[in-house]
């Protein structure tokens, strides 16, 4: 991302957790970053579009820090724990900014829908990826179950560290939070519990990419989406490419996918340095050749 635009984000971000979205000006922003207010406008169209687009950059964060835990390459529930414990580290970062966002009636529009529907997707898989880590094929019938049990978890934590202002030992929650899933999955098995919602009965687009080398493809999306927040080009071309990368999404979830359709949309990043690797990776797990 270019470095202004990073700063005129950062600067924001701090400006809204002290004085709140509504009362910050984008001239404030501007000086709290050390740039003009014409060169606010070179990265964003107006501060609806900036404040997106800082909800968008704080969940990259968020997802580089978790990608970073899993590369580490630990056991499973180990993983899982430094995982949910860099999570909380960076909510703690953030902690004002957050209830800002939380608390202020925020006209944002479609480019926000869109974010939060990516991430409520890319929570499930990330979520299923690592319980399916954990327990194997004996949680299968009660896959849903432990998923919304484990979110439950989390949220709680997140509600009284954000918004009700709890100081914990932030190192243990990971592991803790990993040790209660333990229980409720144990629980479960012990008593033959019968599952209250199977993957029959949740919506198609949390399977979408389930089953077609899923959890790579997945955060093979994932990564080609981050890259895009950080190209150095205009915000304009970056939701155009953000918009292509929903597309791609969309064909790639259908039973029968085209082919054709899916080398039109990666066409749009193989030109791009930057997005060749993510580009490649997706047409091979595709089993689809790149157009020349």
């Amino acid at each position: 991302m270019n470095e202004k635009k990073m700063k005129l984000i950062e600067a924001g971000m701090k400006l809204f957790a002290v004085k709140g979205y509504h009362s910050t000006s984008i001239q404030e922003i501007a000086t709290e970053a050390g740039i003009s207010k014409g060169a606010f406008y070179l990265y964003f169209d107006s501060k609806e579009d900036f404040i997106a687009t800082a909800l968008q950059y704080f969940y990259t964060q968020i997802s580089e820090r978790i990608d970073k835990a899993k590369q580490e390459k630990l056991p499973p529930r180990e993983s899982l724990a430094r995982q949910i414990t860099a999570f909380i580290n960076y909510l703690y970062t953030y902690k004002e900014f957050l209830i800002m966002s939380l608390r202020e009636n925020i006209s944002i529009g479609q480019n926000i829908d869109k974010l939060v529907h990516q991430m409520k997707m890319e929570n499930y898989h990330w979520m299923r990826e690592n319980i399916e880590a954990i327990y194997g094929n004996k949680i299968n019938d009660l896959l849903v179950d432990t998923i919304i049990q484990l979110e439950g978890l989390i949220n709680g934590y997140f509600k009284w560290i954000v918004i009700d202002d709890i100081h914990m030992e932030k190192e243990k929650v990971g592991a803790f939070i990993v040790r209660r899933l333990d229980d409720v999955v144990n629980g479960m098995l012990t008593r033959n519990e019968e599952a209250l919602i199977t993957i029959k009965n949740i919506p198609d687009s949390y399977e979408a990419m389930m089953g077609k080398d899923s959890d790579e493809l997945s955060e093979t999306l994932l990564k080609l989406q981050t890259k895009i927040t950080k190209l150095n080009m205009d915000y304009t071309k970056i939701s155009q490419l953000q918009e292509v990368v929903k597309e791609l999404e969309k064909e790639i979830s259908k039973t029968e996918h085209r082919p054709i359709m899916i080398q039109g949309l990666l066409a749009h990043f193989k030109q791009i340095p930057e997005l060749k690797i993510e580009c490649e990776q997706i047409s091979e797990l595709l089993g689809i050749e790149l157009l020349n």
